[in-house]
């Protein structure tokens, strides 16, 4: 499930950023991308803390 959600944003800010790019507004969607990746690497961080943090 977390997989199609993904999948689906990324289909989703692509198409935002075709959209986007038309009426000269292409730094919008990369700015929530960056958001985007930045959350991501935020819980992998965070998960591979807690994963360390059970190991010791």
């Amino acid at each position: 499930m977390k997989q199609i959600f993904l999948f689906a944003a990324i289909v989703g800010a692509v198409a935002s950023l075709y959209y986007l790019y038309q009426w000269q507004l292409g730094a919008i969607p990369f700015f929530l991308l960056a958001i985007f990746f930045f959350s991501l690497a935020m819980m992998q961080l965070k998960r591979h803390a807690k994963k360390n943090d059970d190991q010791e």
